[in-house]
């Protein structure tokens, strides 16, 4: 169990030195924070995981549907 601790405080110092953090807006100020890691793995039922999967899916399509836009305006400025 010691071993899964000290693993997990060093990828998240790998984390903070490679700036893996996201952010949030809270009381109308901007605050970063470090993505949270695990290494000891969360079991959840299946019934939970449906759930997670439906927000998951919406979140990737949107994230692709950015790109597919972000790389298409960026295409038609490097053309122009």
């Amino acid at each position: 169990m010691r071993e899964l601790i000290e693993h997990t405080e060093g990828i998240n110092r790998l984390m903070a030195r490679y700036g893996v953090k996201f952010g949030i807006y809270k009381g109308g100020e901007f605050h970063e924070q470090l993505f949270p890691f695990d290494a000891i793995p969360r079991v959840i039922t299946h019934e939970e995981f449906q759930q997670l999967e439906k927000g998951l899916i919406q979140r990737v399509d949107a994230l692709n549907l950015f790109l597919n836009i972000y790389t298409e305006k960026k295409r038609s400025y490097m053309t122009a």
